[in-house]
């Protein structure tokens, strides 16, 4: 054991901490999902983020303007405080954007498919993924400072 963890040590002085960025090819991703690159291309009033993680973390470090829609909590109200952001000021937000905890996190994609079905196309707003998750937008938080 302590043998692993000298080596470990040596590995990370010699070849540096790992690679914890978020890469992302869009060419490689599944339908309806983006890379973060790709929504900082739109005007940020078309926009809207949609937190599909459990409350706490939503409370503890959303996205500031994003609304909470997951499927731990009622649908119901969670979909009218949705409704009132994306049609908010009279103008649809033409782009939602779910994000949860990180790649691959299942809990995004049920939500943005969820809104897809029932929403979208009747009020025609488009729904994605973002790849990555939260993990992306706090990457670049900390590349931007």
């Amino acid at each position: 054991m302590t043998l692993s963890g000298v080596a470990a040590l040596i590995t990370w002085r010699v070849v540096g901490s790992p690679d914890r960025s978020v890469s992302c090819l869009e060419d490689d991703l599944a339908e309806h999902h983006l890379c973060l690159e790709t929504v900082r291309e739109w005007p940020s009033e078309t926009v809207l983020w949609v937190d599909a993680r459990k409350r706490e973390l939503w409370e503890e470090g959303g996205v500031a303007g994003s609304v909470l829609v997951n499927e731990h909590e009622n649908w119901d109200e969670m979909v009218a405080s949705f409704a009132t952001e994306v049609f908010g000021g009279g103008e649809v937000k033409r782009r939602v954007v779910v994000f949860c905890d990180k790649a691959g996190c299942d809990s995004s994609k049920v939500v943005a498919d969820r809104l897809r079905e029932e929403m979208s196309r009747d009020f025609g707003f488009e729904v994605f993924v973002l790849h990555g998750g939260i993990k992306a937008l706090e990457q670049e938080e900390k590349e931007n400072g």
